[in-house]
C-alpha cells in the first residue's frame, strides 16, 4: 500500500458514486478512483 501513503490524512473534499465505482476528490487536488472489476476492488491515483 505504500503507492497510497501520498492520501493518508488527506481531506474528502468530494465523493462521488458511478456504476461500480467511486471517485473520491482529496483536498491536495488527488483523485482516487475506486472501482468494482470482476468481483474485485481496483483502485487508481491520479496523480500517482
Amino acid at each position: 500500500m505504500a503507492k497510497y501513503d501520498g492520501i493518508i490524512g488527506q481531506d474528502i473534499l468530494t465523493i462521488t458514486e458511478g456504476e461500480n465505482e467511486l471517485t473520491i476528490i482529496l483536498r491536495d487536488n488527488r483523485y482516487l478512483f475506486v472501482k468494482v472489476i470482476n468481483g474485485k476492488l481496483v483502485t487508481e491515483s491520479v496523480p500517482e
